[in-house]
């Protein structure tokens, strides 16, 4: 299920390194509307360099309704222990066998604080064609004061999580979100990988609205047609502009 973003910020980034991960799925297809339809999932590492690295990423294949849509999840890292970061971009790009480009996307972020790791997921429409690779691709953005009173990810708790899945296919993923720093949020980014075999094979992101400092709000995701998977994970960060 893609994820419309309901928060974008619009601002030119400068030209920053950017480093490249092929993630190539080991994907299969399937006439099948049941979570089958979804293929195989690829994943990319890389060694950390500096500045903000991809440290995991991996995607799978739906083609159960006669679209092809490349359902993709992926870590990202700020290695500095002293600068921030802030419109971090990841793009995401499918290719032919060939290496043609068959579809492409951009995903601007909000701000990475020194040391931290955040996670996205979503949905890339293929335009009809199956890809041979999925490409993450990443712009650390604007380099900023790091901001000692900011929220950051490991002050976001998600508890109470529970995974359900009724007889129509729909997948329920739950918890309690809790804002344990010092300071409100009119917003909190939540991500959820799943895993399969320890590769990430899907992703997507939603929002938790208005949290104040200590407080805690329900989450509540839903899926349609996931792909098999062994676990899933939900982490959470602020996205607030005030």
């Amino acid at each position: 299920m893609k994820t419309t973003m309901k928060k974008l910020a619009a601002l030119l980034m400068a030209v920053c390194m950017v480093l490249c991960f092929a993630a190539c799925g080991d994907s299969s297809d399937s006439s099948d509307n049941s979570g089958e339809g979804n293929g195989d999932g690829g994943s990319a590492t890389a060694e950390a360099t500096g500045g903000v690295e991809i440290p995991d990423s991996g995607y799978s294949i739906d083609t159960s309704d006669g679209d092809v849509y490349a359902y993709y999840g992926v870590k990202f890292k700020n290695n500095s222990d002293s600068d921030a970061y802030e419109f971090t971009t990841i793009t995401i790009t499918a290719k032919d066998a060939e290496g043609t480009v068959i579809a492409s996307e951009d995903q601007m972020m909000n701000t990475l604080q020194p040391g931290e790791e955040q996670a996205f997921g979503s949905s890339l429409d293929c335009n009809g064609e199956k890809p041979e690779t999925i490409e993450f691709t990443i712009d650390e953005g604007d380099e900023i004061y790091a901001d000692e009173s900011a929220i950051k990810s490991s002050d976001i708790e998600i508890t109470d999580t529970n995974e359900r899945t009724d007889e129509y296919g729909d997948t329920a993923y739950t918890g309690t979100v809790k804002n344990n720093s010092e300071k409100d949020t009119d917003s909190i980014g939540i991500t959820l990988l799943l895993y399969k075999d320890g590769k990430i094979v899907y992703g997507d992101f939603t929002f938790v609205d208005n949290v104040k400092a200590g407080a805690e709000k329900a989450l509540d995701m839903s899926e349609y047609d996931v792909p098999e998977h062994d676990s899933y994970e939900l982490s959470g960060y602020d996205w607030g502009f005030n």
